[in-house]
């Protein structure tokens, strides 16, 4: 048994190379950006105004300022200030050669073709050509995962194909004879399959093509043909159940013969004790990679979160987005077993406090539907007093 710790270095430094493609715009949200976006030009790329007013030279506000010009966006002046002069603004507007501020619009009195300056001058209102990024400055990092902002930035930079990593394919394979589709009635020893659909849906949200595989019996020749089939049409594979000590579970010995290195089999984490990791290598490249995860819901959420999220980020070379923080804990906690690094599920309060829900262990799935952070409470820590800080994982 490794510690959880341990585990994340040895994913993180087993990953695969999903290749890159260029997609439009209108496909990159969510992707892993392949390659570095430089700024073609400087930004802004001319000085231009931050309000609609009047543009004119400073030492001219003291008197009536003719109006020799109109600017709208997208209009390149025509017209040299002089001092006594101003020219109508609007936001985004070039700024014209001679003005050395902008006045609001709402601070002035128009009459006829003069204006008069009322305000009091705080600042020039001008935004300045390069003040936001300079041509050749590092617009956009390789390996960034797309937002709605980076697609902001690419559209400006003139960059309307970005090259980006594939999606990596993983395929969802549950276990179990005592798992039925959610479409089924259960029998009195059955449960609905919650599992599958749970990683598939982290799937998706991760950003990989998911395909959902179906439930393999707790018999070793359908074990073991479930994960041939699956290990062929992905790079990935997610199994859930199967992994512990029991007489059927076969997926660490299925995965032994099939030719996979198992790089570990029980982290001291809880939940999550029995998650295994195993690689199939071909000419010294890691070519398949397999997750088994718990057959518990909050075991396998919380390992694809904390393990499986961080490998498909590594593998396509991004930066990890979780985010870990410690804040306040809202009550006295204790714990009967603190030999195991252990996440707790609970919720970020409006006073930024950490709340413990009410959790009766790995099967208790439905305490994660309320909760939007995990604590983490280290090894050999048994009780936390009410404000302590304790360190959290925030839920995506």
């Amino acid at each position: 048994m490794i510690q959880f710790s341990e585990a994340l270095d040895i994913v993180k430094a087993n990953t695969i190379n999903p290749g890159t493609e260029r997609v439009p715009l209108s496909l990159a949200l969510g992707r892993s950006l392949a390659e570095t976006i430089f700024a073609d030009r400087d930004t802004p790329p001319f000085n231009k105004s931050a309000v609609d007013g009047f543009a004119c030279k400073a030492e001219s506000l003291d008197a009536k300022l003719e109006i020799v010009e109109t600017i709208p966006a997208g209009y390149e002046p025509k017209i040299c200030l002089k001092k006594g002069e101003c020219s109508r603004i609007m936001t985004g507007a070039m700024l014209p050669i001679g003005a050395d501020t902008i006045v609001m619009v709402e601070d002035c009195t128009v009459d006829g073709n003069y204006m008069y300056y009322k305000g009091v001058t705080t600042r020039d209102n001008i935004c300045r050509m390069g003040e936001d990024m300079a041509e050749g400055d590092v617009a956009i990092a390789s390996g960034t995962l797309i937002g709605a902002p980076h697609i902001a930035i690419l559209a400006s930079m003139g960059v309307p194909n970005p090259l980006v990593y594939k999606k990596i394919k993983m395929g969802i394979l549950s276990t179990g004879d005592e798992i039925v589709e959610p479409q089924v009635s259960p029998g009195k020893v059955q449960i609905r399959n919650s599992n599958g659909w749970q990683i598939y849906a982290q799937a998706i949200a991760s950003g990989v093509y998911a395909s959902y595989l179906g439930i393999a019996k707790d018999i070793k020749e359908s074990v073991k043909s479930s994960i041939l089939d699956g290990i062929k049409s992905n790079d990935i594979l997610i199994i859930t159940g199967g992994v512990s000590m029991g007489d059927f579970d076969y997926v660490p010995e299925t995965l032994e013969e099939l030719g996979f290195k198992i790089l570990f089999n029980k982290v001291a984490v809880q939940p999550g004790k029995p998650s295994t990791f195993a690689i199939l290598k071909e000419k010294d490249n890691i070519s398949k990679v397999v997750f088994a995860l718990p057959g518990n819901p909050v075991s396998s959420l919380l390992q694809f979160q904390l393990l499986v999220k961080e490998w498909i980020y590594s593998s396509m070379e991004s930066k990890s987005k979780a985010i870990w923080t410690k804040i306040p804990i809202s009550l006295d906690f204790k714990r009967k077993n603190s030999s195991r690094l252990s996440f707790i599920p609970g919720k970020i309060t409006e006073s930024g406090e950490f709340e413990p829900l009410s959790y009766n262990g790995s099967a208790h799935i439905l305490a994660m539907g309320d909760a939007n952070a995990v604590a983490s409470i280290p090894i050999g820590t048994s009780q936390i007093q009410k404000g302590e800080n304790v360190t959290i994982f925030i839920l995506e």
